[in-house]
């Protein structure tokens, strides 16, 4: 099969526009997950989003509860959607970006781009109850040399809320060459690319925040990777660590209209509707707001991670493949895959780069 012939299922569902607004939605901390509902050794914790905003955004948490040696690995496999933006919040895991191994832990930000290939082959987990396991903490700082032992958790958004899921290579049958494979296929997103940021690249420093000196913040460089679609901010609390730093806006110049969520990592904060009503945030809350809806966060907890993305109003031109479509696709199997290369030891090209020729 050409790749012209992959190409030809086109997307042609509906557009992702919103509800009617202004968007409110407050979901509280809850603290059960769903078991199995994608990979039978996680859990997931869905966040309100898809609701809210008409299935054009899927924010969730996803937890695991089990090791790898009694679930396995994911196999590989890719997700065609437009955005796929992942936050690593506790422990730790391995996965295989188009043949790049990359570590996962807390204190990093991915932009795991839809259609990028991958293969998640080792996470770490606590062994514990499962009511125990879902009280695990979420952070987005680095965890410590000395750390207990933790099970790998991740927030992820995607755009759109419903996509295909194309599987590649079966967990079972994944070989050594397999995983250190490029791959190229016809149906990565359009403008967007793969991007790590860890805690320590220059670009991750925490600065002032313009016109609100209480605040400090980190920009998760997700913006140009994610095809100018979706900003990333971490949010806390002023300290002596951005002392100098020259003041980050926490918004996207010439973007006037679009989406915010706000996710309480840890801590807390109140915030203020567009009515004036203040509205107190927790941990594990989350809010889906229309761009300037919702006012500045304040009265902070010491130990305050707010996660902040802005979501571009051209979202809404996008279009979500109808179930015969994403059926089509997923049919397809690793028939999508059009041209592969293993990597040779030592190869140090990007992720995608077999897409960028």
């Amino acid at each position: 099969m050409t790749e012209a012939t992959l190409a030809a299922i086109p997307i042609t569902g509906r557009r992702l526009t919103l509800p009617p607004g202004p968007i409110f939605h407050l979901h509280r901390a809850d603290p059960r997950y769903e078991l199995g509902a994608f990979r039978p050794w996680a859990g997931y914790k869905d966040f309100g989003a898809e609701a809210a905003t008409g299935g054009l955004a899927l924010f969730q948490h996803v937890l695991s509860f089990g090791p790898t040696e009694q679930g396995g690995r994911t196999g590989v496999h890719c997700h065609l959607a437009q955005v796929h933006i992942v936050v690593p919040t506790s422990g730790r895991a391995l996965f295989s970006y188009d043949g790049v191994v990359t570590e996962a832990a807390p204190g990093s930000v991915i932009v795991q781009h839809g259609g990028t290939v991958h293969d998640q082959f080792r996470y770490s987990y606590a062994p514990a109850w499962p009511e125990e396991n879902a009280r695990t903490p979420l952070s987005v700082d680095p965890a410590p040399a000395d750390a207990p032992l933790a099970s790998f958790g991740f927030l992820e958004l995607f755009l759109p809320a419903t996509m295909a899921h194309v599987e590649i290579v079966p967990p079972t049958a994944v070989t050594d060459a397999d995983q250190r494979t490029a791959w190229r296929h016809p149906y990565h997103a359009e403008g967007a690319r793969f991007a790590v940021q860890t805690a320590g690249d220059a670009d991750a420093g925490y600065r002032p925040v313009k016109g609100q000196p209480g605040l400090e913040a980190r920009d998760g460089g997700t913006w140009r990777a994610s095809g100018a679609l979706v900003a990333t901010w971490i949010v806390r609390p002023a300290s002596d660590a951005s002392a100098g730093a020259a003041p980050i806006a926490l918004a996207v110049a010439g973007e006037e209209r679009g989406l915010e969520l706000l996710f309480v990592v840890s801590g807390s904060t109140k915030v203020r509707r567009g009515d004036g009503q203040t509205v107190a945030l927790a941990a594990g809350d989350c809010l889906t707001a229309s761009r300037g809806f919702v006012g500045p966060p304040f009265d902070l907890s010491p130990d305050l991670r707010l996660l902040r993305f802005f979501i571009s109003e051209r979202a809404q031109q996008l279009r979500q493949r109808t179930p015969e479509e994403i059926a089509a696709v997923q049919a397809l199997g690793p028939g999508i895959i059009t041209g592969r290369e293993v990597r040779p030891e030592g190869d140090t090209r990007p992720v995608n780069f077999l897409q960028e020729r």
